[in-house]
């Protein structure tokens, strides 16, 4: 029975008569993921969130947030 193959994975070659699987995600590459490139891009963004929030309260005395529409 053929397995159904991702589309980005490579298929499986024989290398000297043994079929070896081809490259597939793991955990610890979803763990490095996170780490590296999804966490600080999330904290980076909080920053600018946090800061612009600041600005625009004590700087321009305005409000800053979709639920500021509603009051």
């Amino acid at each position: 029975m053929a397995r159904m193959r991702l589309p980005f994975r490579r298929p499986t070659v024989p290398i000297k008569g043994i079929v070896a699987e081809g490259p597939r995600f793991t955990r610890w590459a979803a763990i490095y993921f996170f780490g590296y490139v999804a966490g600080p891009f999330l904290l980076l963004c909080l920053a600018l969130d946090v800061a612009l929030y600041f600005l625009f309260k004590n700087v321009f005395h305005s409000c800053y947030g979709v639920l500021c529409l509603f009051e």
